[in-house]
């Protein structure tokens, strides 16, 4: 599992690998990445079907061109509003379904190979790293450290990465509220 997201993300091995498996262990073998993994796969397979693909055969270049297409015609942020750190592997090929990428790539007429997938990827280590800080099992600051170490905190995240925490937090109290 951490290989796909090691492949998406672009991080060195084996560092990426090893300390993924200790923020699983920090968590007690929850499977946070396996269950990252398919939400993300699913997402990009509900977005793949409104677009009228093939989920088992559409090839790289059909969902990119599909994607580029659905940002022409303006239905973007209604078909990719809920998936930042959707990054889809087809081909060979990393895939953003993140809108702000989509929208580049569109607007750039960026060809598959060059695609922009930077948004999507910062969003995807946000959202790997807040799920293990927000695990019941996980000390934060260890969390914290061990993500920085794989890569998964650069500096240039930090802005981005605080906010959607806070975020996320301010969502989990307001659920548990409503309980």
């Amino acid at each position: 599992m951490a290989q796909y997201l090691q492949s998406v993300l672009g991080l060195p091995e084996p560092i990426f690998s090893h300390g993924l498996s200790r923020l699983e262990k920090a968590t007690g073998n929850s499977g946070i990445d396996i269950r990252l993994i398919a939400d993300i796969t699913e997402k990009a397979h509900v977005i793949m079907r409104r677009l009228g693909l093939d989920t088992c055969d559409t090839t790289g270049h059909e969902l990119f061109f599909s994607l580029n297409s659905a940002i022409r015609r303006g239905d973007g942020e209604s078909l990719l509003g809920d998936s930042d750190y959707v990054l889809l592997l087809v081909d060979g090929q990393i895939i953003s379904f993140n809108l702000i990428d989509a929208i580049e790539n569109a607007h750039h007429e960026m060809p598959l190979g060059k695609n922009i997938i930077n948004h999507g990827q910062r969003s995807l280590r946000g959202e790997l790293v807040g799920r293990y800080i927000d695990h019941a099992r996980t000390d934060e600051v260890t969390a914290r450290e061990i993500a920085g170490h794989i890569g998964l905190l650069p500096d240039s995240d930090a802005c981005y990465t605080g906010r959607k925490h806070k975020h996320n937090q301010a969502i989990n109290i307001e659920k548990e509220s409503i309980k």
